[in-house]
């Protein structure tokens, strides 16, 4: 049964939105306390970057500042450099390493 709800949460996490001149070049799902996600790493005209992506379900009861202590914490992400949040209608992206080429 748990291995059902994984897979079930990662194929909607794969539902997320994309926009149409992002390229994803990796994905990883996990799972820290419950809590799925991936780590994606992609590339947007000229700079890549990488992105922390949840399920709304699972990060809506999170602010921002938990939702970046999670991801640097839990999941042992450098999140040095800045980042950015967005909240979308079923999907929570916190966006980080970014690099101009």
């Amino acid at each position: 049964m748990v291995n059902i709800i994984q897979e079930e949460d990662r194929q909607e996490l794969l539902q997320r939105p994309i926009e149409s001149d992002t390229r994803i070049l990796s994905t990883l799902y996990r799972r820290i306390d419950g809590i799925p996600f991936l780590i994606e790493v992609w590339r947007w005209e000229a700079i890549t970057g990488s992105s922390a992506v949840f399920l709304n379900e699972h990060s809506a009861g999170m602010s921002d500042a938990n939702l970046q202590k999670f991801v640097s914490e839990q999941a042992g992400v450098n999140l040095a450099g800045g980042v950015t949040i967005s909240r979308r209608e079923t999907h929570t992206f916190l966006n980080f390493g970014f690099v101009a080429k």
